[in-house]
């Protein structure tokens, strides 16, 4: 351990807070646990925290002979810790019972607790359960909570979630993704759009044609965000521009500026000229021809 500053001995900073949090939260509540871990660089290592003030509490703590947990945290914080005790409680309480209506559910939890940063072995057997596993998945896509690092799986549960969802390519996850792009910030669209493009054609053709609907709303955009997974597809790319010469789309600055970095796949030299051309439009608005000159000068 390194030496110990004595002005360094003092609380109350935000990063002590969040070190005790996910102390209580993923190593009950002892540091030397914690310390083991981060040693041995485990998956739910969070990269912003100093190991050096680790250290620093757990000897802080030693020489005061009292847990830091109840001198900085809150009862909104205790709340908090205690319920996600009880969710890591719930899921290993899944391994207790032998009941085969539990099963897909054990499935999931061995994902969220694996201690693997690529766990094959647990995505294999989620994978091979194929669409009756589905509605189970989409369940834990859906809760904010496994978002957070606090949570079991560290908040990388729902990433390995959505490549299981892609894996199985059922068409069904497609709409449900849909509808959750773009739903809230706890919501990584980058996760929502690996597991799209996972799917592959068939959740592209749906993209298409939610992207081409009229009347132009909300659902255009999310579609449009959507298929960045799918950019440098010639199809997506063409439809893009098609939609763009619509000067009622162009009105629109939030849908008009994806579908112009959908434009960047476009391939052929007439496509592209006819994007130069719209650029060069006069009745092409303004804020948009910052966007337009960059993909212009990326083909480049």
């Amino acid at each position: 351990m390194t030496d110990i500053d004595e002005n360094s001995l003092q609380l109350n900073n935000a990063q002590d807070i969040a070190i005790l949090m996910h102390r209580e939260a993923h190593f009950g509540g002892e540091f030397s646990i914690m310390l083991d871990y981060y040693s041995k660089e485990g998956k739910g290592v969070n990269p912003e925290f100093d190991l050096k003030r680790i250290e620093e509490l757990a000897f802080l703590e030693t020489q005061m002979k009292q847990n830091l947990a109840p001198l900085l945290l809150t009862g909104g914080d205790a709340e908090r810790i205690y319920e996600i005790r009880q969710v890591y409680k719930k899921l290993k309480d899944l391994y207790e019972t032998k009941s085969s209506k539990n099963e897909n559910k054990k499935l999931i939890a061995d994902l969220i607790l694996s201690e693997d940063e690529n766990p094959e072995s647990e995505i294999k057997a989620i994978v091979e359960k194929k669409g009756e596993i589905i509605p189970e998945l989409l369940a834990i896509l859906k809760n904010e909570e496994y978002y957070d690092p606090l949570y079991p799986g560290y908040g990388q549960a729902p990433s390995l979630i959505a490549k299981c969802l892609g894996l199985i390519g059922d068409k069904r996850a497609i709409i449900s993704i849909f509808e959750m792009i773009g739903y809230g910030d706890f919501f990584n669209d980058e996760i929502l759009l690996e597991s799209l493009k996972a799917i592959g054609d068939p959740a592209k053709n749906f993209l298409l044609k939610v992207l081409r609907g009229k009347p132009y709303n909300e659902d255009n955009e999310r579609a449009a965000i959507a298929l960045m997974a799918f950019k440098h597809d010639d199809e997506v790319a063409n439809t893009a521009l098609s939609i763009l010469n619509d000067q009622e789309v162009l009105k629109d600055l939030s849908l008009s500026t994806y579908l112009i970095l959908l434009c960047e796949g476009l391939q052929s030299d007439n496509s592209r000229q006819a994007f130069k051309d719209l650029y060069e439009n006069p009745n092409t608005p303004i804020f948009l021809k910052n966007d337009m000159k960059a993909v212009i000068t990326n083909w480049n």
